[in-house]
């Protein structure tokens, strides 16, 4: 092949610069007209831009936090507003009002379910009792405890073993009687004023014999994890010399997972025959209105 005169290499190198300069045209022509697309469209609404990458974030954190609280759920552990904060939102601190609204349509729509505030929990020890009222006398009290938990909303007819069944995790026989240990032994405490000494509850426990019939653990160490999860508090009064006073007093989930409709709906199950006067009695107990009542 008969080498490149200096002509030929120069024509060659400026057909190279008019391809290069035509590309970067086309590119800026591109870039201008999506430009001005878009600000015809902010011109319409004000802030599209913001608005437009919001609502893809948006959408985004609201499927997060639908995630963050069913594997809160899973693991019966609370919702907290700090965790949403921290691991959800991220640099959108101030998007928390709208994401949690979301979350709540979509926990609604799709699995029956929904966000609810937890209780804040209450001073029971003489000097947790000294530290609350310190922070009231300096305006600190809480009035929110910032934590929320899952509960259904499903109508009741929907809420039947059949159709609401046990986790299978770690198996259906095992979540079963957890469930039905910690329900039996928040119903106790409510019949029983709202508070259980520790005696009175051994006492129950054994003839129901719970060391036989729990399946997961010993009972012990069942009542150790109702109490890590929430549904109940175990109270001690430490004294100098005496021994320690141990109380037992529904927690801030039991309270809202097992409401006194529920506790009626146990006791009518395990009494088997009622009396005529026997629901009104027990709704009396439980502070439930009657139907006819206003």
């Amino acid at each position: 092949m008969p080498p490149q005169t200096q002509t030929q290499r120069r024509r060659r190198t400026a057909n190279h610069d008019e391809a290069d300069e035509l590309r970067r045209r086309r590119q800026s022509r591109r870039n201008n007209e999506l430009d001005e697309s878009e600000a015809s469209e902010g011109d319409q609404d004000g802030d599209v831009d913001m608005e437009r990458d919001g609502d893809g974030t948006e959408d985004q954190l609201v499927k997060k936090l639908v995630r963050y609280a069913l594997a809160c759920e899973y693991a019966r552990i609370p919702i907290k507003r700090d965790g949403i904060r921290d691991k959800v939102l991220g640099s959108h601190p101030r998007s928390f009002k709208r994401v949690f609204e979301g979350a709540q349509a979509q926990l609604q729509k799709v699995f029956g379910m929904e966000m609810v505030e937890l209780p804040v929990k209450e001073k029971r020890t003489l000097k947790e009792k000294q530290k609350a009222n310190a922070r009231k006398a300096a305006s600190q009290s809480a009035t929110s405890s910032r934590q929320y938990i899952l509960v259904s909303t499903l109508p009741s007819e929907y809420k039947s073993q059949s159709i609401v069944a046990p986790s299978r995790i770690p198996s259906t026989a095992e979540e079963a009687a957890y469930v039905g240990f910690y329900t039996m032994v928040v119903s106790l405490i409510v019949l029983n004023g709202g508070e259980l000494s520790d005696t009175k509850l051994r006492r129950y426990l054994a003839r129901m014999n719970a060391s036989q019939n729990l399946p997961m653990d010993k009972t012990d160490n069942v009542l150790q994890k109702v109490v890590r999860q929430g549904y109940v508090d175990k109270v001690v009064e430490r004294s100098d010399g005496d021994e320690d006073t141990v109380t037992w007093c529904v927690g801030s989930r039991g309270r809202v997972e097992i409401p006194p409709e529920s506790i009626a709906a146990v006791v009518r199950e395990v009494w088997g025959d009622l009396p005529d006067d026997f629901n009104k009695k027990l709704q009396r107990s439980l502070g439930i209105q009657e139907p006819n009542e206003p």
